[in-house]
């Protein structure tokens, strides 16, 4: 069954993150639809690659505020996402919570975190890596949405030893976002050192038509 999207409406970790603070993004509808993506990612992956709990509000955060650089520069806009969501006070985080959340949507795109980055440089270093750890999922939610049109309306996952597989789950075959989910993989593989798979599961009735809500 299709986890119901208007659920992630009431999630905790989203109300905490609206909650701390409004920071503006250019699609807000793409950035709700990317942090659930990302929490269904981190909750299915939770269990089998002991993931921190405490990632879990880092991840909505972040997702919801990754493309708010955008507001000054497309190009290099998650550097900028990262100045931005420091800027801004954030209720009910630490500064060092903020900071993780500024790095994991800096990193969204682009490089891989570094300790060569300043921004990465002032994490002490046990908190690293779960901003390794939710970057990386973040990578491919984001991509699963690269269209901006909502078209994966859920995932499931299988873990295996050597791999993850991701299914991609729509009512119509998603080409482009399989191919930017799949091109943003190499983070997830570098962290967790499983190789990933991620693959369209299209639902459709007897009929041909789309099931709503399978």
């Amino acid at each position: 069954m299709l986890h119901d999207i208007q659920h992630s409406e009431t999630d905790p970790s989203l109300a905490r993150a609206l909650a701390a603070g409004k920071i503006e993004t250019p699609d807000p509808e793409h950035s709700r639809h990317v942090a659930h993506l990302s929490l269904r990612l981190y909750d299915l992956l939770q269990e089998p690659l002991a993931l921190p709990r405490e990632g879990r509000d880092l991840l909505a955060a972040a997702a919801l505020w990754h493309d708010c650089g955008q507001m000054r520069s497309m190009a290099d806009h998650h550097r900028y996402s990262f100045d931005r969501i420091m800027a801004v006070p954030l209720r009910g985080f630490s500064r060092e919570e903020q900071l993780q959340i500024a790095n994991i949507a800096r990193y969204h795109r682009a490089a891989h975190p570094s300790p060569q980055h300043p921004g990465y440089q002032r994490l002490p270093r046990s908190l690293r890596p779960a901003v390794d750890q939710m970057a990386a999922i973040l990578r491919i939610a984001e991509g699963l949405d690269a269209g901006h049109l909502q078209v994966i309306k859920d995932v499931d996952v299988e873990v295996h030893d050597r791999y993850v597989t991701i299914y991609a789950i729509s009512d119509t075959y998603p080409t482009m976002e399989i191919e930017r989910a799949q091109s943003r993989a190499a983070l997830f593989r570098e962290v967790f050192g499983r190789d990933v798979e991620i693959l369209p599961k299209v639902i459709r009735s007897r009929t041909g038509r789309p099931v709503e809500g399978a």
